[in-house]
């Protein structure tokens, strides 16, 4: 009854979800045609057209209802039948067979036993007949297959710690990935050679459902053995020490070695004699008994594994003195762990002799189960853990290359931290989720109930989500990034250099392909999901209140971005000026620009800034830059001399252009002399000042050789002593030097300054004034 219920529901679904675009599709045709106006007659062809759609319009809408109601009544049958076998299930819990060593319980041993033994012996004989009537060739090659299998799976398991070695660097991931990749072989060994012998049990095909779905059911009990049997393995690692995820001690490891074969063998074997035991229809005596005996068996393997624990937990009390540290946590989990062994063993052990076998059987099943979630969690936790530490590693040492810049190596370490902690944080809640299911419950039909949305998706108003739009949008969005970043390379390193244009512009063309790519592709991803371009509007409108409120600076400053792209007011490399703060513009980026200031600094400017304001660019219309140099001299001094001498020393400096040619003009003559300007042109404004340097010492050099003096200013500085005034003479200074800053005023008492003359006489000073 699940399973019809469990299949009528998937097909309900599957149903409304086919019908529902023909519906959208009808109702969009009806709304082309628009509504009826009374007061204009309809044609017939067009009427007939609404007619029918509008037919189809309720026909479908019915249906998509029908299959909805069904499935919503399968829903319901199926929680129904859920609380109905755990009720069955606590009601069988509680019932009580007969004693185990009463002579009533072997008294019906003797009496149903014959009966199933005779009803297993037909099975055999069916299945060996089976395998009789398939053809030689078809076994030897089944045999020869297995063979290989066994082979090729031993070959790989010697061979993983190798490829471990040379594909991974020394860290804890090698461990993990050596750890997953062994329980994937042991795995897949055991479930792979019950592929290949099993279909020789029903090689003629002829035989009832039950045997083929109990072949079906031993084929998962081969898998099942071979994931035990590696998880186990992998976690004693007795053989391999250094690569032992858990710390335990090695005495444990190697005494318990043959522990997960066991372990994976017994449960294995326990569950398909339960499925044979359905098969057979068998009586309740023998099916007490198959089960009795394998409970004794966990029984005893879990009593080992306890006794061993407690050597290992006497062996770590006696090295108590050498042992590190954290010997005294894992002492406590030895002596837990114990103690809960022998607990329950002893209580199953009690409800077996008591005649509670199902209560018995639960106990041991809830022990492996538990053992089992556990083992798997812990193992796909640390694989977890050290695959995003060692993505973590990686972009580290991609920031310290400087292949990623501090914002990059920050924004991707603290996702792959997110993502870390999201995963084994679902990983878990599921292992949480699976260890308190409900005792009665199926585990694939509770997984189902509860989990089912993930494969038959969920709505998000008119679009049903399913987990395979959601790959298949995160699959989009990866390859168009990757795309992307491929196009972008081909673009800047081959296309754009073969063109006409500017460095700059390449790179504020390559920027604006990015960005329109980047938007195509999150289109894509949107569109996979099921969104459909027209069902889009609500987002449109969420963005335009969320630009009302907070985004407004941001679209200007991305808008803005992008009419710099376009018009290239300025680029990268040119030296531009902004409310007093000037510098070399290294990048423009979606949102603000990147400034160079001359002190080695960075300005973060809005780009709306270079919009809306006023901004100087000193090498965008004429890259040439301009060396002035203005020099005063004697009245009379040579003037063509002075001028032949400047020109040569403009024209020999290595960067002063030849055309437009230097030049020297005369301004004029006043109480400072004549007035020489003289003018050069240099391949950059950043090379200006430089080169006006340069050049005025080289003139002033020249002038030195050629005897030319430069015009001596002469002032005049009166100076107070005390009680009585004394004028003095102010010493003539060079040009550009102020007169008063040479002259030292003493303003004590009985002093006065002692000026000289240019010709080194001394001034004549007042009466009674004696010498500083």
């Amino acid at each position: 009854m699940r399973d019809g219920l469990q299949q009528a529901k998937n097909a309900a679904v599957d149903i409304a979800t086919q019908l529902e675009p023909e519906l959208t599709g009808v109702q969009a045709r009806l709304t082309e045609l628009g509504t009826v106006d009374p007061n204009i007659p309809e044609p017939a062809e067009i009427a007939g057209q609404r007619a029918q759609l509008t037919q189809n319009q309720g026909l479908l809408d019915s249906q998509i209802k029908l299959a909805k109601l069904l499935g919503v009544e399968a829903t319901q049958g199926l929680d129904k039948i859920a609380e109905y076998r755990r009720m069955r299930f606590r009601a069988q819990l509680g019932q009580r067979s007969q004693f185990v060593l009463s002579s009533g319980y072997w008294r019906g041993q003797q009496r149903d036993l014959p009966l199933d033994l005779d009803r297993a012996s037909r099975v055999f004989s069916e299945l060996g007949a089976s395998v009789q009537a398939s053809p030689l060739r078809v076994r030897i090659i089944a045999l020869s297959l297995a063979a290989l299998v066994l082979v090729l799976g031993e070959v790989l398991r010697r061979g993983l710690a190798t490829f471990a070695v040379n594909h991974t660097k020394p860290s804890r991931l090698r461990r993990s990935l050596y750890a997953t990749l062994s329980i994937v072989l042991y795995t897949l060994v055991p479930g792979l050679l019950a592929i290949i012998l099993v279909p020789l049990l029903r090689w003629d095909g002829v035989g009832s459902v039950e045997i083929d779905k109990f072949l079906h059911q031993l084929t998962a009990a081969a898998f099942l053995a071979g994931f035990i049997t590696g998880v186990g393995s992998v976690l004693l690692a007795a053989r391999r020490p250094t690569w032992r995820l858990p710390t335990l001690p090695n005495e444990l490891a190697s005494r318990l070695a043959w522990l997960p074969g066991a372990l994976g063998l017994s449960i294995s074997a326990a569950w398909i004699a339960q499925q044979f035991l359905d098969l057979i229809n068998a009586t309740l005596t023998t099916t007490l008994m198959v089960n009795s005996v394998a409970t004794v068996v966990l029984d005893i393997l879990i009593g080992i594994t306890a006794w061993s624990l407690r050597g290992a937990l006497y062996a770590r009390v006696a090295d108590a003195d050498s042992a590190p540290e954290n010997s005294n946590v894992l002492l406590g989990w030895f002596r837990t762990m114990q103690t809960v062994l022998i607990l329950v063993i002893g209580i199953s052990v009690a409800a077996l002799l008591l005649g509670y076998v199902a209560l018995s059987t639960l106990i041991v099943q809830e022990i492996v189960w538990l053992g089992l979630v556990g083992c798997t969690t812990y193992v796909l936790l640390a694989l977890v853990a050290d695959m995003f530490q060692s993505l973590i590693t990686r972009v580290k040492e991609a920031h310290a290359r400087n292949s990623l810049s501090d914002s990059q190596w920050r924004a991707r370490s603290q996702l792959l931290v997110l993502l870390s902690g999201a995963t084994q944080l679902a990983l878990i809640v599921v292992a949480f989720t699976l260890v308190l299911m409900p005792f009665g419950e199926d585990p694939t039909d509770w997984l189902n109930r509860r989990l089912g949305f993930l494969v038959q998706g969920f709505s998000i108003g008119e679009v049903v989500l399913k987990p395979v739009s959601v790959l298949l949008a995160i699959g989009v969005l990866l390859l168009g990034v990757f795309a992307v970043r491929g196009l972008r390379s081909w673009v800047e390193n081959q296309f754009l250099p073969a063109t006409r244009l500017d460095a700059s512009m390449r790179v504020s063309a390559s920027n604006l392909f990015s960005y329109v790519a980047y938007f195509v592709v999150v289109l894509m991803a949107i569109s996979s999901l099921g969104f459909g371009l027209e069902r889009m509007a609500w987002i449109v409108s969420a963005l335009s209140v969320g630009i009302g409120f907070g985004l407004q600076a941001i679209v200007q400053n991305f808008v803005s971005g992008l009419i710099l792209v376009v018009e290239r007011p300025i680029r990268v490399g040119d030296w531009v000026s902004l409310n007093g703060l000037e510098g070399n513009v290294r990048r423009i980026n979606a949102r603000a620009t990147e400034i160079e200031m001359f002190d080695r600094s960075t300005m973060i400017v809005p780009n709306s800034e270079f919009i809306t304001k006023t901004v100087r660019n000193v090498t965008m219309g004429n890259p040439l830059g301009v060396a002035t140099v203005k020099i005063n001299m004697p009245v009379s001094a040579d003037v063509e001399q002075v001028r032949q001498i400047m020109l040569e020393s403009m024209r020999e400096h290595t960067e002063v252009l030849e055309d437009p040619a230097p030049s020297v003009l005369l301004g004029g003559f006043d109480a400072n002399g004549l007035a020489f300007s003289a003018s050069c042109f240099v391949a950059s404004p950043r090379n200006a000042s430089r080169t006006r340097s340069e050049v005025l010492f080289d003139m002033l050099a020249r002038f030195h050789r050629a005897g030319i003096p430069l015009h001596q200013v002469q002032s005049m500085v009166v100076a107070s002593a005390v009680g009585e005034a004394s004028d003095s003479v102010a010493t003539p200074f060079e040009m550009g030097v102020p007169a008063q800053g040479r002259v030292s005023e003493q303003g004590r008492a009985g002093q006065a300054h002692e000026k000289h003359q240019p010709d080194e006489q001394p001034v004549r000073r007042p009466p009674g004034v004696g010498e500083p």
